[in-house]
């Protein structure tokens, strides 16, 4: 499959916006306002850094209390066994 070679530009032209002035005349305020969003991305992604981390924390402290009242029910259950075939 051959490709079609394309006529290469040397001299681009600039980008034209809705006025057609050719500049960008309120490129400070749309940076301003980038910078300013990307600092409350930055906050909002720390606060979920710090959720997630309370919640591992939550988690292992939940899984801890479960599996201590397994370990519980099970050894009561195996005494009731081990009485109930008069093992006791």
């Amino acid at each position: 499959m051959s490709r079609a070679k394309l006529p290469r530009t040397t001299h681009l032209e600039p980008l034209k916006t809705s006025d057609g002035d050719g500049t960008f005349t309120d490129m400070e305020a749309q940076v301003a306002k980038l910078s300013s969003d990307m600092e409350n991305i930055k906050i909002a992604v720390s606060d979920i850094k710090t959720d997630i981390r309370e919640l591992r924390s939550d988690a292992r402290t939940d899984f801890r209390l479960l599996f201590g009242a397994l370990i519980f029910v099970a050894l009561g259950l195996a005494t009731l066994m081990a009485k109930g075939f008069h093992w006791l």
